[in-house]
């Protein structure tokens, strides 16, 4: 079972190639290999899949192309699981028309899926993608800097800044040990900026290793998926990690939802160890 491929799932819509510059981008970085999978209701082979989908993208050579016939919301993750994908690259959803939320395709890998999923909005279509800043909102937990340990990594061997956000909101504080909430003065940084900021660093290279990675801390306060969002625009993010727990159902998993519906960059999901 294989560690080294980008698993890409295809229909043969225009908006299905938007993953496809980001999945060579990180071919680059990664030193992965990408696996273009087509579901439909008939299977093709591949030579037919590949004169079919090669005018389109011309990525196609030199990676693997496989067909599967079925639905895709059954097909996509079990076929991950076969490939032992180390990353699944595919778009928020496949309408010709905006759509602002997930769809179905996309939501069901999202919550069945073993490795890290990254969502690509339909409408940035099939230009060129490069990794330089890379937005990671933190809630000060040690689950989410125990999962963040592939976005570090990412962010080094890419060469690209990470940008870590603490949004201070303080009726969403969570009661999880060791958490580590921000300064108490969020209108005047200056006060206890320096030291938190320090400190905060120190906890996170605790438990998930920095190495040589250029990073800055960003500090907001508000409303969590607007913030994500605005820091995003502010600081041209080319792609934002957000970290989930697990559950889907409401109330839970509401800045996760809402920021993948509404981001207008690549949005890397990393499922946590715990799903409480």
């Amino acid at each position: 079972m294989s560690r080294d491929v980008i698993l890409v799932p295809l229909d043969g819509s225009k908006q299905a190639l938007s993953a496809v510059p980001i999945a060579r981008s990180l071919t680059e970085v990664e030193g992965l290999q990408i696996h273009f999978l087509h579901v439909g209701e008939s299977s093709e082979s591949e030579a037919e899949l590949r004169d079919r989908l090669s005018h389109q993208t011309g990525l196609l050579e030199g990676h693997a192309v496989s067909a599967r016939a079925g639905d895709p919301n059954e097909a996509i993750v079990p076929v991950a699981q076969e490939l032992g994908a180390k990353i699944i690259v595919l778009c928020k959803h496949c309408r010709p028309h905006p759509q602002h939320h997930l769809g179905r395709t996309a939501t069901k890998v999202l919550r069945e899926a073993h490795s890290p999923v990254i969502f690509v909005p339909p409408e940035r279509g099939i230009s060129s993608w490069y990794l330089h800043h890379i937005l990671v909102p933190h809630d000060g937990t040690p689950t989410t800097s125990a999962a963040l340990r592939p976005a570090v990594e990412l962010a080094e061997r890419a060469g690209a800044e990470l940008l870590i956000a603490h949004i201070a909101n303080f009726s969403l504080r969570s009661g999880e040990p060791g958490t580590f909430v921000s300064p108490r003065y969020i209108d005047q940084p200056q006060h206890e900026w320096p030291s938190w900021a320090s400190e905060f660093l120190n906890r996170l290279a605790c438990v998930c290793p920095l190495g040589h990675v250029h990073l800055r801390i960003l500090l907001g306060h508000g409303d969590p998926t607007e913030e994500i969002l605005r820091l995003s625009e502010r600081h041209s993010s080319d792609m934002i990690v957000l970290v989930w727990r697990g559950s889907w159902e409401s109330p839970r998993a509401g800045i996760l939802k809402e920021v993948l519906s509404r981001a207008n960059c690549p949005v890397l999901v990393l499922r946590a160890n715990d799903e409480s």
